[in-house]
C-alpha cells in the first residue's frame, strides 16, 4: 500500500482509520491551548460511528475542547493533523463525542509553543536604526526553535515600520525588573479585528542571561496558567454533578 496522500484523506477514511485504533486499542493524541500553552494528552477511542467518535479524555483536554469548540487530533495512520469538533462533554467520566472530522486548510495556532500574554501592564521600548522609537504593551511572549524569542506588541495603525525591518527591543518581565534585550526584525503586522491598532511580532535573540530570564518568566506564566486550567476543570465538575441533585 502506497504512502497516503493529504488530498486523498477524507471524513470516510479518517472514521476508518479511527475504527481501527478503536480495535487494536491505539490511543490518538489530542491537541488544544489554553491561554497560549499548549494541552496535549493522549486519548482512548471508545466508539466509532459513521458521523461521531467518541474519545475518553485527560479532563484538562475536555476543558480545553469546551473553550476551544474543537480540537486536532493525531494518530500514525493518518501523516497530518485532523480537525473536529465537539457534540458533547461529560467532565465527570471525560467523554467527549466530536464530529465533522477532516484535514483544515490551515492551522493558525501554535500547538506545540507556548505564547504567553503577561499578568500585568508592560512596556516595550522599540528602536531601529533610522531613529524611530516607540513604546507599546507587551501582548505575547514566546521561545521557539532554535532559540528564536518571539515578542508580540500591540502597536498603532499608522506604525511606520514594515516586515523585516530590523528593531531593537527593550523591556522588564516584571514591574521593577531587570532589562531584557532583544535584537531582530519586524516578523509581521497585522490589523487587529474591531481595534485601532495592529499586532507586531518581532523575531529576534538575545543574550545568555536575558534569554534564560525569559525561558524563566514564560515557565513561571506556563505553572499559572495551568493552574487556572485546573481550577476550571474543577468548577465544571463540580456544576455537573450539583445539576445531577
Amino acid at each position: 500500500m502506497g504512502k497516503l496522500k493529504i488530498e486523498d484523506i477524507t471524513s470516510e477514511l479518517i472514521i476508518d482509520r479511527l475504527r481501527e485504533n478503536l480495535n487494536k486499542q491505539c490511543p490518538v493524541t489530542l491537541y488544544n491551548t489554553y491561554h497560549g500553552v499548549p494541552i496535549t494528552y493522549e486519548a482512548e477511542v471508545a466508539m466509532v460511528h459513521p458521523h461521531f467518535i467518541g474519545l475518553i479524555v485527560h479532563p484538562y483536554q475536555a476543558v480545553c475542547i469546551k473553550m476551544e469548540r474543537r480540537t486536532f487530533l493525531e494518530t500514525k495512520s493518518i501523516p497530518t493533523l485532523i480537525r473536529a469538533y465537539p457534540v458533547s462533554i461529560d467532565y465527570t467520566n471525560y467523554v467527549v463525542m466530536i464530529k465533522d472530522l477532516m484535514v483544515p486548510k490551515s492551522i493558525s495556532t501554535d500547538l506545540n509553543n507556548s505564547w504567553v500574554a503577561p499578568d500585568e501592564v508592560l512596556d516595550v521600548e522599540i528602536s531601529s536604526d533610522d531613529g524611530d522609537e516607540l513604546t507599546a504593551p507587551l501582548m505575547e511572549i514566546a521561545v521557539l526553535e532554535g532559540n528564536s524569542i518571539r515578542v508580540v506588541m500591540s502597536v498603532p495603525k499608522d506604525i511606520s515600520y514594515v516586515r523585516h525591518d530590523h528593531v531593537g527591543l527593550v523591556f522588564r518581565l516584571k514591574q521593577g525588573g531587570s532589562l531584557v534585550q532583544v535584537q531582530g526584525e519586524v516578523q509581521s503586522l497585522t490589523k487587529i479585528r474591531n481595534q485601532d491598532v495592529k499586532r507586531m511580532e518581532v523575531a529576534g535573540k538575545a543574550m545568555m542571561g536575558d534569554e534564560i530570564s525569559v525561558l524563566a518568566y514564560i515557565a513561571r506564566r506556563e505553572d499559572k496558567i495551568m493552574g487556572a486550567l485546573d481550577k476550571t476543570y474543577q468548577k465544571l465538575r463540580k456544576g455537573k454533578k450539583a445539576r445531577k441533585k
